[in-house]
């Protein structure tokens, strides 16, 4: 019966954690000059560390375009750090109306952690 019980805890504790809403981030990357810049969008848990060197190796700008799980992208900010473990400030927070402008040719972002207002 314990068994049991420990099993489907396990089970809904599992389930929370797929349901955890995630923020829909746009990177931005241009080629040296500035011109022409390529798109790609990433999936960062809110509440989070997000660390992905073939996502982040090459950032111009973040943009926050969405959300998942019903999450109003409002009461969603991110910010950018230089470490992959969420340490060392990389940019300037950015949410769905403000991007985090990083530079005009790209620089690595080890990690990206996405909060609640």
């Amino acid at each position: 019966m314990q068994v049991t019980s420990i099993i489907a805890s396990a089970i809904a504790f599992a389930s929370l954690a797929l349901a955890s809403p995630v923020a829909v981030i746009n990177v931005e990357a241009y080629s040296s000059g500035g011109v022409d810049p390529t798109n790609s969008t990433i999936l960062a848990p809110v509440g989070g560390v997000y660390t992905n060197s073939g996502d982040l190796n090459k950032v111009s700008n973040l943009y926050l375009i969405g959300t998942t799980d019903g999450l109003a992208v409002e009461r969603v900010y991110c910010v950018p750090y230089s470490a992959t473990d969420g340490t060392g400030v990389h940019g300037l927070p950015f949410n769905s109306t403000t991007p985090s402008k990083l530079s005009t040719n790209t620089v690595v972002v080890g990690s990206i952690v996405c909060q609640l207002y």
